[in-house]
């Protein structure tokens, strides 16, 4: 990033307008504002009025879920061959990140929608059903509870 350098002096504590005899020199640094090649500044709390870095910032997200998603593949396949607690837990992670991405990249394509920009994720999204191993422990505790529970229905 860019940065300015400011020069102040240090000033005389009476009237606080001239250098005093002993006047040493201090330099603050600040960041150099951003701005756009046409010279506008840019803000980065208003993201969401902004569609060039909310465009980015959806395909920086579209990337990101699209190899959350190989890699839950990847652990599926891992996982169906042999059962490690350390790989399950990715697995767990990865599925709950991934449905978080999704709405958020849905949530900023609805933003980008409202400024014009129309963007289609069905077709940049990886179609993702959900873990496979993850189903198959789900339906194992569901399973074990209706065991638990003497049967199908419920008795009174």
């Amino acid at each position: 990033p860019r940065v300015t350098t400011q020069y102040l002096d240090n000033m005389n504590s009476t009237d606080n307008t001239t250098p005093s005899s002993s006047s040493s020199r201090h330099y603050v640094v600040k960041a150099a504002p951003r701005v756009t090649a046409s010279g506008n500044p840019i803000s980065l709390s208003d993201d969401d009025e902004q569609p060039i870095l909310m465009e980015a910032k959806l395909r920086e997200i579209i990337t990101s879920v699209n190899h959350l998603i190989i890699s839950n593949q990847e652990l599926d396949t891992a996982l169906l061959d042999d059962h490690d607690d350390d790989l399950l837990d990715a697995l767990k992670e990865n599925e709950d990140l991934i449905h978080r991405k999704i709405f958020e990249a849905t949530s900023l394509a609805a933003k980008l929608n409202k400024h014009g920009v129309h963007i289609s994720l069905a077709d940049k999204i990886t179609q993702y059903d959900g873990s496979l191993v993850l189903k198959k422990i789900e339906e194992e505790k569901k399973k074990d509870q209706t065991e638990k529970n003497g049967g199908d229905g419920i008795y009174l």
